[in-house]
């Protein structure tokens, strides 16, 4: 299958509802290098996913950790929920923007943004969805034979759609400038940045931020109200007795309460999820 993909990632209890689980190595390459050894026509892709939420909830906030090879294009496409692109190794073209690692985007339901062309050593990226029951989104009917879509993600699985009415200008381009697009919205992990997924004064909307702790920083034991994840994208913590280095993903249930956190020698940089407005409180 071109696309491959896991959802079983590891997992090993910190405390009660409190788990700790890792990406998979390999970054931009995959694991093993399957991604950058692939003969797939088109590139490989590499993807495993986790989810801040119970499956019989009536949605979850999705996390998808994605692999992709060098120079890849993807057409202009959409996603119902809101969504954040967070490019964690190699590089990417995005619209008429080259992200780097730290680069965000910021798409609001229903607009469409891309191409999207990995950089000539692959790309590995987050593409969090704030809901995974609106997420899968769609592809402009003209992008039916796109080889990218036809070899590696394959059109059984793929939804194309006329565009609506705002967006029909769209089927006349190849290229969304992020800069002037409604519904768009650049930005960078610098250890102060905060992200609404939806309105503001929704208590329902998702929020990612990230923040940096100094070496030896500590944060109390804290219990939230909401799903919570937190990404380590540098350096290395201890939450109670458990240690966390770089990949390592912290997830929190409803209510769990979540040990002591005192980050290692080298400080630690963390990028934290919660699935509504309740896992922050």
């Amino acid at each position: 299958m071109p696309v491959i993909m896991f959802n079983d990632s590891p997992s090993h209890a910190v405390a009660p509802g409190v788990t700790r689980s890792r990406l998979a190595p390999g970054g931009k390459d995959g694991p093993g290098g399957i991604v950058r050894d692939s003969d797939q026509p088109g590139g490989c892709t590499w993807t495993e996913i986790w989810s801040l939420g119970r499956p019989e909830d009536q949605w979850r906030m999705q996390i998808p950790d994605i692999r992709m090879a060098p120079n890849q294009m993807w057409p202009l496409h959409w996603h119902d929920c809101w969504t954040a692109v967070v490019v964690l190794d190699g590089s990417l073209l995005m619209g008429d923007w080259w992200m780097q690692r730290g680069d965000v985007l910021i798409a609001a339901p229903g607009v469409e943004y891309g191409l999207l062309l990995n950089g000539p050593k692959g790309c590995q990226l987050l593409e969090i969805f704030a809901r995974d029951t609106l997420s899968p989104g769609g592809y402009g009917e003209e992008y039916r034979d796109h080889p990218t879509l036809v070899y590696v993600k394959g059109l059984e699985t793929t939804g194309f759609f006329p565009r609506p009415p705002a967006l029909v200008e769209n089927a006349r381009r190849q290229v969304v400038p992020v800069d002037g697009t409604p519904g768009l919205q650049k930005g960078h992990l610098d250890g102060n940045a905060c992200w609404n997924l939806g309105d503001p004064d929704d208590p329902e909307r998702g929020i990612i931020f990230d923040r940096k702790l100094t070496a030896g920083a500590t944060l109390p034991p804290v219990s939230v109200s909401d799903w919570r994840g937190a990404l380590v994208l540098d350096g290395s913590m201890r939450v109670g007795d458990i240690p966390f280095a770089a990949n390592d993903l912290l997830v929190v249930e409803p209510h769990a309460e979540v040990p002591a956190i005192t980050a290692g020698a080298g400080g630690v940089h963390l990028l934290e999820m919660a699935r509504t407005a309740a896992g922050l409180a």
